[in-house]
């Protein structure tokens, strides 16, 4: 069954072209895809705002489809297609990208951003042609992602009426850069949402540490990564599993056997479910349970 879809929808606006402080900067509208049941339900449905993957250089609200060896994902934008054909309406959201140049946030949340993860940065950066940066510029352009995808979560919320929403269960999540985007707009920004699911996007240990500490009611995690993940990811996601346990919060790990960063939905996870299957069931589990703070 199609699924009617609203491209282009501004959800805020976005300085760009920083230049060490330097500018001109400019300012940019952002904005997201809206993919709609195709029949309205009689009242308000959990809702899901998608953030896509590429390592924050590359990748779109309307494709992020990328492939490694035997591997090739699904795009961001074909989850949120097959979300609304089960009656979610789904929003694929636009970022800044790092060759934008964005401008430093005024609400950082990373705690160590001399230490963020640069090895697939590094890896795709020489790909495109472009020169090295050190870890904080990383960390500027990583800043500068976490504010717009929180920037969508309110814009939806603000206008759930518009599409059928109920505010309290709005899911957020992503794929690798989007999944980081959607934790960290979570638990570091604190938008308040009804359940978290990262693909092969962790945070970092010592910011989930910092995050945990606080004490304040925080969603559940659904976390998904493949076996032979990027060297972060196999690191990171048991640990954060272990300090979200320990904390006594809602956490998974699923884990895809043999795959590598690129896994498609489809792809059987260890109990037998697929990549999708997990998602869903979370997704029908956090929102029927009502847990958004």
């Amino acid at each position: 069954m199609s699924t009617p879809t609203q491209r282009d929808i501004v959800f805020g606006h976005a300085r760009i072209g920083y230049n060490n402080g330097q500018g001109p900067v400019r300012v940019v509208a952002l904005k997201l895809d809206a993919y709609m049941p195709a029949v309205a339900a009689r009242a308000p449905v959990p809702g899901l705002v998608l953030a896509h993957g590429g390592v924050l250089h590359r990748g779109s609200k309307e494709r992020d489809t990328f492939s490694a060896g035997n591997g090739t994902s699904t795009s961001v934008a074909e989850y949120c297609h097959r979300f609304a054909a089960l009656g979610l309406p789904s929003f694929s959201v636009q970022y800044r990208l790092a060759q934008m140049d964005p401008e430093p946030s005024r609400e950082p949340v990373l705690t160590r951003p001399d230490q963020v993860p640069m090895s697939r940065a590094s890896v795709l950066r020489a790909e495109m042609s472009l020169p090295p940066i050190e870890p904080r510029d990383m960390a500027r352009f990583m800043e500068a992602a976490f504010d717009d995808v929180t920037g969508a979560v309110r814009f939806v919320k603000a206008h759930h009426g518009d599409y059928g929403i109920d505010p309290e269960r709005i899911v957020l999540g992503g794929f690798s850069a989007g999944g980081r985007c959607a934790s960290y707009a979570a638990y570091g920004k604190c938008v308040g949402v009804a359940g978290v699911f990262s693909i092969s996007g962790p945070l970092i240990p010592a910011d989930a540490t910092a995050y945990l500490a606080r004490g304040h009611n925080l969603p559940p995690l659904l976390m998904i990564s493949g076996e032979l993940d990027l060297d972060y990811v196999c690191t990171f996601t048991p640990e954060v599993e272990q300090q979200f346990r320990v904390a006594g919060r809602d956490v998974e790990w699923a884990q895809v056997p043999g795959a590598n960063h690129f896994y498609s939905s489809e792809s059987p996870t260890r109990d037998g479910r697929t990549v999708f299957e997990v998602i869903r069931d979370s997704i029908m589990g956090w929102t029927t349970a009502g847990t958004a703070k």
